[in-house]
């Protein structure tokens, strides 16, 4: 039986994907790859920090010259293009479009539209709301100029995304409706996932997407278990593949496995006992599909790696958390409220 937990999206995020979080597999970046490929260390400074996270996901590094403080760069490969600009200790890199006005003079313009953001490392930023569309720009060192982007750090952490996340409607909201006896919504997204349930029936309910190779995913699942076993949670565990870049198209072999099965607790007992193993070469005739619909809906909530989690709270706010919970107790009494 398909789980009918709704997600609903209202409003979008119009940045980039997020690289991998300190407790998360990451979505994976298309590898880039070009005909004539060229050693960063031959076009500008040996990149290192932010910028070595760019080359070792494939990207070749073009400099150009440096502006308003900052060095700036090109990240190429096949079908992916990024212009980024960073300190010359390259600590972080803001992917995006540079604004030839002053910071100052633009968030003047920008009146009530523009919420100042937290400082982060000295650098300045606002977020700038344009009807239903919005955008994040940050000031240069110097203030002459403005970049319309996303920060992330050296450990490839979505700074941007942090920084909005209380910011109502910035990052897409999604509303969640445990299931109370009637169908879903038509074209809402708990019409697509997929999910195994887990955990008695009127305990709190969370959504956990998940990568059946992912470590993360795994040691959250062994942090959740005996609450789940003892009544304190329920879990609907979505599958996903993400990590098919690095374990060989493993990823995919086994959430297909996990997508063949029923949607109940055995589709999860199955991926936490090592029983996918009956179904990893002959998955069922609707498992593509089924994966195909959890990754829409992944994308549709920004998900950034796995595992990553999703409950309501009593007064109808959503609860989100991206990796695994630092603090059991603490994650417990959130979900609960």
């Amino acid at each position: 039986m398909r789980s009918r937990t709704s997600l609903y999206l209202a409003g979008s995020l119009f940045l980039a994907a997020p690289a991998m979080a300190q407790t998360q597999c990451a979505v994976p970046s298309p590898p880039a790859q070009t005909s004539a490929p060229q050693k960063a260390a031959s076009l500008g400074p040996q990149p290192t920090d932010a910028i070595q996270r760019l080359v070792q996901a494939g990207s070749e590094i073009l400099w150009a010259e440096p502006q308003h403080g900052l060095q700036t760069g090109v990240a190429h490969g096949d079908n992916q293009l990024l212009v980024f600009f960073t300190p010359e200790n390259h600590s972080f890199i803001i992917g995006g479009t540079l604004i030839p006005v002053p910071y100052d003079r633009l968030h003047e313009l920008m009146g009530k539209r523009a919420t100042d953001l937290e400082v982060w490392r000295g650098t300045r930023g606002m977020f700038v709301r344009n009807g239903d569309r919005f955008q994040v720009v940050y000031a240069t060192p110097d203030g002459q100029a403005a970049i319309a982007g996303t920060i992330w750090d050296t450990a490839g952490k979505n700074v941007t995304r942090q920084q909005i996340r209380y910011i109502p409607g910035a990052v897409p909201t999604v509303r969640i409706d445990v299931p109370g006896g009637g169908k879903a919504p038509s074209g809402s997204l708990s019409e697509q996932i997929y999910a195994g349930v887990i955990g008695q029936k009127g305990a709190p309910e969370v959504i956990m997407f998940i990568d059946p190779r992912c470590t993360f995913s795994i040691r959250a699942m062994q942090l959740l278990q005996p609450a789940v076993d003892s009544g304190k949670l329920r879990l609907r565990v979505v599958p996903l593949s993400l990590l098919d870049y690095e374990d060989g198209g493993a990823s995919t072999r086994y959430a297909k496995a996990m997508t063949s099965l029923p949607a109940d607790a055995s589709m999860v007992q199955a991926w936490t006992s090592g029983g996918l193993s009956n179904v990893l070469d002959q998955p069922s005739p609707e498992a593509q599909s089924r994966l195909d619909a959890n990754m829409a809906a992944a994308k549709a909530v920004s998900l950034t790696g796995t595992p990553t989690f999703f409950w309501k709270h009593h007064d109808g706010s959503l609860g989100r958390l991206d990796g695994v919970p630092p603090d059991l107790n603490k994650f417990l009494t959130d979900v609960s409220q």
